[in-house]
Order: structure tokens, then sequence, then C-alpha cells
């Protein structure tokens, strides 16, 4: 880690990135601009730093530099080129911070914005309209139901990893325990249940991970361990993708009382599978398919009841991935969640509330909301910004403080 002369302008740093992102659909483009003017003068103020950090995680840089050069076959070059800059740039800030930064700083500082964010949203009566299923959802300062459970749930994954830290200040770890208690008060009454499943599926992954992980096993026998996780893994793969395809999926759905193409989803992934064949290696671009005008993006947007021009996605990230990149990005995605995969199962002896903890606890709940959502690769989001930061995190010794 790089020692900081100043810990007071580190930590404001810290707070106006998260605190850009966080309040991204109440300010827009106040908020975007805060977020590249402060993240541009803290990544140039050690830019010699920045370039090295940079040229250590370049993996993190692949899907990146794959959307820029998309530009050149999007029907929409200049709109992608401002995104793909937005996406780099948000990249960048994230490797700087997670580099730069030590881990108690970083969590507490993002804590405190955290917790305003929690708040508001707690007491807040904005709430919208699911036009598939008439329901009304609770999205408090943010711009959706989805996006109100991925950044709450980021909330509980932070306040954890501050909370079950015992090597810290009881101050932090107290401000950790708030945090974690309105976070999940938030998601409760948001009655969001993918994120709670999410949310509690990630947690049981990451206590499992780090038992696992911390037994002492002889490198045969973990060698042994590890193609059996692998064999169930991918067993349980193709039990879901079975399900699905035979209509027991359908079958489990209507008796627990719930709809089987999950809230429209399966029949916008049947879309997002026909548009891949047709350009299946490069795609259409990065975030070049939803757009005012595109006959396809307007026949989706109507389908799902959506206004013309909102954001949207496939809601499945290799879905999604593979329709923007073609199955050149998504063998590019697939080799990411390799790395990441082997790197925390590299790792040994995992405490509890580390930056080993926190990153495990992110990447399980982001692996796990994959399959539904569609939200990794997203400039100006805590998703990306937490998902850039776990991966710097990996590579680094372990870290209370």
């Amino acid at each position: 880690m790089l020692i900081k002369k100043d810990y007071l302008y580190a930590s404001i740093w810290a707070s106006l990135a998260v605190g850009s992102l966080l309040f991204n659909t109440m300010f827009g483009a106040l908020a975007a601009l805060t977020f590249l003017i402060a993240g541009t003068v803290y990544a140039a103020s050690g830019i010699t730093y920045t370039l090295k950090v940079c040229r250590i995680n370049w993996e993190l840089f692949l899907i990146p530099g794959l959307c820029l050069a998309s530009v050149v076959w999007s029907d929409i070059p200049a709109t992608a080129l401002r995104a793909n800059i937005q996406l780099l740039l948000t990249t960048i800030y994230a490797v700087v911070i997670a580099s730069r930064l030590p881990l108690n700083l970083f969590l507490r500082a993002s804590a405190f914005i955290m917790l305003i964010a929690m708040v508001m949203s707690l007491f807040s009566s904005r709430t919208a309209l699911n036009g598939m299923t008439g329901e009304i959802s609770l999205i408090g300062i943010f711009g959706s139901k989805n996006y109100l459970a991925a950044n709450t749930s980021m909330c509980i994954a932070l306040a954890l990893t501050l909370t079950m830290n015992n090597k810290i200040d009881i101050f932090s770890r107290l401000l950790g325990a708030v945090l974690l208690l309105t976070s999940t008060l938030v998601l409760v009454k948001a009655k969001s249940l993918g994120a709670i499943i999410f949310v509690i599926g990630s947690v049981f992954i990451s206590l499992v991970i780090i038992f696992y992980q911390n037994l002492s096993l002889d490198k045969f026998t973990r060698g042994k361990f590890n193609w059996l996780i692998t064999f169930v893994f991918i067993f349980c793969m193709f039990l879901l993708v079975y399900s699905l395809i035979n209509g027991s999926f359908n079958e489990l759905m209507y008796s627990v009382g719930k709809d089987p193409t999950l809230t429209g989803r399966t029949h916008l992934w049947e879309r997002g599978v026909s548009l891949i064949k047709e350009s299946p290696i490069l795609g259409v671009g990065f975030q070049s398919l939803f757009y005012v005008g595109n006959n396809i993006a307007e026949d989706i947007w109507a389908l799902h009841h959506v206004p013309s021009g909102a954001g949207f996605n496939f809601h499945n990230m290799y879905v999604d991935v593979a329709v923007e990149l073609g199955l050149l990005g998504l063998f590019l995605y697939l080799y990411l969640i390799v790395i990441f995969i082997s790197r925390i199962f590299d790792l040994e002896h995992i405490h509890l509330g580390s930056s080993h903890f926190f990153a495990i606890l992110i990447l399980s709940y982001m692996f796990l909301q994959t399959f539904l959502e569609a939200v990794w690769f997203e400039q100006f989001t805590i998703i990306h910004f937490f998902m850039c930061i776990s991966w710097v995190y990996l590579k680094e010794d372990e870290s209370y403080e």
C-alpha cells in the first residue's frame, strides 16, 4: 500500500467517489461530474503509481478495452464512445483507490455516506410501478427496485466487513453495525425476494469458502476436493439449465405461486439469444442496442411496458455480454470469473472482516446475481466499482486496517 501523507484528503475522496455513485440517480450529471473530477485529481496526484497499479491489474481492463474497440462497429459510435470512456475511468479510479487507501479508511469513509443513503431510502416514499406485474415497489433514492436492491446489498457487504473485523477500532465496528441494521431494514421494506436470497446466499457461500480455505489440508487432498467442488458446481448448473428446458422449473414456480417467466426474463433471454445469432463474434457494441429509434429496443421496451429510452438490459449477465460484445466478450468475461475463482481458492487462512473477506462477499453476491441481472461493467455504478476493488484486494496480501 502506498503510504498517504494526508488521510483526511483520502477520506474525502473515498466519500466523494462512493457518494457520487450512490446518489447518481438523484443528481445525475452533477454526480458523474463530481466523480470524474475527484477521481482524475486523485489519480493524477500520483500518476506514476496510477500507471503502475493499472499495469499490475491489466486483466481487469480486457473487457473495457474490447468495449472501447466496439465503438468501431456500433450504430451509435459517439454515444458508445462516451460510455466507454466513462467505464474505463471508473475502472481506473477503483483500482487506484483500492491500491492507495488502507482498508479501514476506505470502509469507514464509505460507510458514512452509505448510511446517509440508506436512511434516506428507508424513510423515502418514492416507488415505481412494475409494468409486467403491476406491483408497486420501493425505489428510495435510486432509479429502480433492482438498483435499490443492488446498492443496498453492497451496503450490507461493507457493513458486515466492518462489523466482523475485530482488529479495528470499536467506533468503526459500531458504524458497521448501524449500517448493517439500516440496510437490512431497507432490503426488507423493498420486498426484493431475489436480493434477499442473493444476500443470504452470498453470506453462506462466503462462510463456507472461508471455512474450507482455513482447513489444514495437504496439497493433494485439497486438489481432489477442488475437483469435487468443480464437478458439483457444473452438475448443479446442468440441472438448472435442464429444468428450464423440460418445464420442471415452470412447475416449481407455479407451485409456489410465482411467475415462471421471472417477470418476463425468460422471454427476454430468448430474444437475446436470437440477437447473439445475428452478430455472434463481436456483438452489436457496448451499450449500443437500447437507444431511442432502434426497432429492436423499441419492441423490447413495449413488450415489457417500459418507457422508450429507459435504461434496460437482458437481466442475465451472460446473455447481455454476448449480445453487446459477442462470443469474444463472453469468453473474456468467463475468463475473468475463472481468475476470480482461482484466486479465491489460492488464499489461505482468510479472516472475517479482512480485505479478502470483503472481496469474497462482494463477488459471491455478484456471481449469484449474474443469472438474473446484468450489472457488471456499467460505468458510474457501485457494483462495478466494488468489483474492481475486490479484484485488487485478491491480488494483495490480506489486510485488516
